[in-house]
């Protein structure tokens, strides 16, 4: 059998992925609520550190627990703890500012803990009751995540579907790469002097990718993997949120293990 020159051309693009990397990754959400804790953070913050070991020991002691950690480093304390976080971005305090206008109160602070878009204040006690209790929900979206590898790039390509009709005029996608076991010894601030381990640290945070009023949407992006992240600790997150009332309809993690 004999191809023509642009079938040759498009067999060549669809088998190039598999041919061009051996890494490749895939996941699907579950059927239940998958809840999201967004944690604002900061190596400055004096109480934070009690807070992420808190958190940690809560994770591996509370495994039938469904819920995803986020850990958001903000930046707007760099200028006044006498030390600046070297994983703190803007965008992460811009998130916490979202979050912040959507549950309409004013004050940002750390450590926070907002749990599936909605702040958790007394967090020590109602972290468990309240992952418990979104868990019991049905997801009202489902994302099928998928990645891979080519060189310095992470492939990303995500598959989405949002039931009713609010849902699909209000939410939006984020995708965001996290990273487990990040040693950091801080030098001045309320923390001068502590070696950290961040887990579920946030690299990047990507979005809002617009989603199809249809309620399914196909959304490809592309990151660079930069040089000091450790692969085999990497994980992808995908969410979609209601941007009106500020719920997380959903969400998945993705190992990037080898």
């Amino acid at each position: 059998m004999k191809l023509s020159v642009d079938k040759l051309f498009w067999l060549t693009l669809v088998l190039l992925p598999l041919t061009a990397h051996a890494e490749r990754w895939h996941a699907v959400s579950d059927p239940k609520h998958t809840a999201v804790l967004e944690l604002f953070t900061s190596e400055g913050c004096g109480s934070c550190p009690p807070a992420e070991r808190w958190l940690y020991q809560q994770q591996q002691n509370n495994t039938e627990l469904n819920y995803i950690v986020l850990g958001f480093h903000i930046d707007y304390l760099n200028d006044q703890k006498g030390w600046v976080d070297a994983f703190a971005k803007p965008a992460f305090s811009e998130r916490q500012k979202q979050l912040a206008l959507l549950n309409r109160y004013q004050t940002i602070y750390t450590p926070e803990f907002v749990l599936s878009g909605e702040s958790l204040p007394n967090w020590r006690e109602n972290l468990q009751e309240a992952v418990s209790f979104l868990n019991e929900f049905d997801a009202q979206a489902k994302i099928r995540l998928s990645a891979y590898r080519i060189d310095d790039a992470l492939m990303i390509d995500s598959r989405s579907q949002v039931t009713g009709d609010e849902n699909r005029q209000h939410s939006k996608l984020y995708i965001a790469i996290i990273e487990d076991d990040v040693s950091s010894k801080v030098l001045g601030g309320d923390n001068a002097g502590k070696t950290f381990n961040h887990q579920n640290l946030v690299r990047e945070w990507l979005g809002p990718f617009a989603l199809e009023t249809s309620g399914e949407t196909f959304i490809e992006h592309q990151v660079k993997l930069m040089p000091e992240w450790q692969q085999d600790k990497l994980k992808l997150v995908a969410l979609i949120q209601n941007l009106s009332d500020g719920y997380i309809l959903q969400a998945v993690e993705l190992p990037l293990t080898q």
